[in-house]
């Protein structure tokens, strides 16, 4: 009786779906006002075009690849939002939901603020027909007011859409929003700018910092692979940013670091002289506390890594270094995993430094 009851149960849920995409208008996500990238590419969901730096290897050129730190504007009086999906490359990390990774993040304007509205993902693997699960069309959120709403739909952090459709019910209005954020800042770094660790795509320490300042943020976050290459000094100089954030610490080894640097300066000041880049301190990683093999390696690096920035920053001009400790805080409640913050340790993150982030960018008439 309880197996009865519980296939009526799906099988209502199934029909009712379906019944609901039905009546549902579909719109290219591309019609409306796409943030968060910097670089033009052939697929708008690239943050790199990746064919162009043939010195990129394969896992850095996928991560490029990914959506991290993208979003699609658009108001609507819709009372439910889909979105449907045909996805590239997709990533994986110990530290990542399947929300943040895959799946939509949908903020919505409440109140003069960017507030939380939804997260979803669909499953993986195939259904009974062969089709792909995760591209089926995703109902986002329901039962809406029906009254205006201003949207802010982030895409997912480690995987490629090569398209993407917004879906509202047939008679529904949507249409493009003017984009919120000021200037084009673009903000490069490891896992921890990518976002390994947070609840979904909203909740990194770049999306915080952009809503909280309302400046633009663009992230070329590289989960494990941001060591300051040479290329992508030279990815990031060409996009002739207003300003530049750089968690530049967290990943490259103390040897790489010291190699690296100013080659990495060098191609980004060849391409725009002026502009500001701030460095940021690495944070401390939870799982440092009780492995002192951890803790010497953190630490020794650390270290270096100030004294280092002493001399870069006497040695470039409108060169600066964040060295706030403790970050996300030093009550061990935020990490993921021992090295990863879950979202409330990237609000701590993004809370940390941005006094000193926007002290710095007002000397640049960025505020």
């Amino acid at each position: 009786m309880k197996r009865l009851f519980l296939f009526v149960a799906l099988l209502s849920l199934s029909l009712g779906l379906a019944t609901a995409q039905k009546n549902v208008k579909w719109t290219d996500a591309q019609k409306f006002n796409h943030i968060g990238k910097m670089c033009k590419t052939s697929n708008p969901y690239n943050r790199v075009e990746v064919n162009k730096y043939p010195e990129l290897n394969k896992t850095e050129a996928n991560l490029l690849k990914t959506c991290a730190g993208q979003a699609i504007l658009f108001e609507t009086d819709a009372t439910e939002i889909w979105v449907k999906a045909s996805y590239g490359y997709r990533g994986h990390n110990r530290a990542m939901p399947a929300t943040a990774g895959c799946g939509f993040n949908l903020f919505i304007e409440h109140e003069g603020q960017w507030t939380w509205a939804a997260s979803v993902v669909n499953g993986e693997g195939r259904d009974k027909d062969g089709n792909s699960k995760i591209e089926k069309p995703l109902r986002v959120i329901r039962r809406m007011d029906g009254s205006n709403h201003r949207c802010m739909l982030y895409l997912p952090l480690f995987a490629e859409l090569k398209s993407l459709e917004i879906g509202v019910p047939e008679g529904a209005k949507i249409k493009a929003i003017k984009n919120p954020f000021r200037h084009q800042i673009a903000i490069f770094g490891s896992s921890f700018t990518h976002g390994s660790g947070a609840t979904c795509a909203g909740m990194t320490y770049p999306a915080f910092l952009q809503r909280q300042t309302g400046l633009n943020l663009n992230s070329f976050g590289m989960s494990g692979n941001s060591k300051l290459q040479r290329v992508m000094g030279e990815i990031l100089g060409g996009t002739k940013a207003d300003a530049y954030i750089c968690d530049a610490f967290s990943n490259p080894s103390v040897e790489q670091i010291g190699e690296r640097i100013r080659p990495f300066l060098n191609e980004i000041r060849k391409r725009n002289p002026k502009a500001p880049i701030i460095f940021l301190r690495t944070i401390y990683r939870d799982g440092r506390l009780f492995d002192t093999g951890a803790e010497k390696k953190e630490a020794d690096r650390m270290v270096y890594v100030d004294n280092l920035m002493k001399e870069i920053c006497a040695e470039y001009s409108d060169v600066y270094y964040i060295d706030t400790p403790n970050q996300t805080g030093t009550d061990m409640l935020t990490s993921a995993d021992g090295v990863h913050p879950c979202s409330w340790g990237y609000k701590r993150w993004a809370d940390t430094i941005q006094p000193s982030v926007v002290e710095i960018l007002a000397k640049y008439g960025i505020k």
